[in-house]
């Protein structure tokens, strides 16, 4: 057999293999093998046992009749461990655990299990949505229980690793964005401002087009905005807001949460001009230097022209042009005013040639040194 021959009987395989793999599917009350599909059962001997064993659970979990049905998806699952029929049994032993509020079990030894050698089942989705289910119950306070009757702790933080499992197992599935919402407003909820941070960035990075963006857009500007402690502080994250809301307000301009953009840009915007503006009267009155205050009035004035925060930078501005020194303070007429720093045309240090005798400094000539010397 040559080469050639060998490649196209093994992309043939491949192929059939694919277009063949198993498929499990119910019709009538019954489980059957799916027409053009090859049953994946091994040995291929217990075929039989595993169709009876699958009619056996679905009838039991119809029935609600959850003991007898929970002990034969397990034994299902056992003998059919890595198969077709494993998925189907974790399945719908999730769903049994669930509705017992079995919650635990449930993600723990039926979805974690189903994640870990499932991922190709054509009946992946319903392991997803399993899964944001339980992130739900867990968030909206359910209490576990432990054997399906005895009442356990209440965690609703422990749905934030269930949203984050739906994120990672789906992240272009239907769910993904939701999930990252709701992460985002349950941490929020929970005054775990950095951790809702991440899941609103994300949500506008990777999902831009997603129905919860503008909500994103706009709980993240006011955690920016929050995060800025007023004008003496550092303006980064208001100016950030800032970019939130206009963001907010081009991409979703029909939101209502858009008309509430440009009063919000302006309050910001009037807070980084302040900022600005207190540190050119901290430079004039305060270190005796012009040129850092008119440099910062200038900058205020430029940031926001039409607010209040620029009209005070005007007359400051007017103040320094008007009178070379600030004014004096007590503190100057016992001290003496503070130092003003040098400008930079004032004359530079006469830069030394060559010649240092004039300063006393006699250079002698170098020599090498003798092999005496030496010692």
């Amino acid at each position: 057999m040559n080469l050639n021959h060998k490649f196209f009987s093994l992309v043939a395989c491949v192929f059939f293999a694919v277009s063949a793999s198993a498929e499990f599917i119910r019709e009538d009350g019954q489980w059957k093998i799916k027409a053009g599909t090859t049953c994946d059962v091994t040995p291929e001997s217990l075929t039989p046992k595993v169709m009876a064993r699958l009619n056996a659970a679905s009838r039991a979990t119809e029935a609600k009749n959850y003991s007898a049905a929970l002990g034969l998806w397990s034994d299902l699952a056992e003998i059919q461990k890595g198969k077709e029929a494993e998925a189907i049994a974790l399945i719908n032993s999730a769903r049994i655990h669930i509705a017992r509020s079995q919650l635990e079990v449930a993600e723990k030894e039926d979805l974690d299990e189903f994640f870990k050698r499932h991922a190709n089942f054509s009946g992946f989705g319903e392991a997803v949505e399993l899964t944001f289910e339980l992130a739900n119950r867990f968030a909206a306070g359910e209490r576990p229980y432990l054997g399906g009757w005895f009442p356990w702790f209440k965690d609703n933080l422990h749905a934030l690793s269930l949203f984050e499992k739906v994120v990672k197992y789906a992240p272009n599935g239907p769910l993904a964005d939701e999930s990252l919402i709701r992460m985002a407003r349950l941490n929020h909820a929970s005054d775990r401002k950095p951790e809702a941070i991440d899941a609103l960035t994300r949500i506008i990075s990777d999902y831009p087009t997603s129905k919860y963006a503008a909500e994103a857009l706009e709980t993240l500007a006011h955690l920016r905005s929050e995060e800025s402690l007023g004008a003496d502080w550092d303006q980064a994250t208001a100016m950030e807001s800032a970019d939130h809301w206009r963001t907010l307000a081009d991409q979703f301009p029909n939101d209502p949460r858009a008309k509430l953009a440009p009063e919000q840009i302006k309050i910001l915007r009037d807070r980084a001009a302040r900022a600005r503006l207190n540190l050119g009267k901290f430079y004039w009155y305060s270190r005796n230097n012009p040129v850092a205050a008119k440099l910062m009035a200038n900058s205020c004035r430029s940031i926001s022209p039409e607010s209040e925060a620029a009209k005070e930078a005007e007359t400051l501005l007017a103040e320094i042009e008007a009178n070379p020194n600030p004014p004096t303070t007590i503190a100057d007429k016992l001290l003496g005013a503070y130092p003003r720093p040098s400008n930079a045309n004032e004359a530079k240090p006469t830069v030394l040639n060559d010649d240092l005798d004039s300063l006393g400094f006699r250079q002698e000539p170098i020599h090498p040194a003798t092999e005496p010397e030496r010692h």
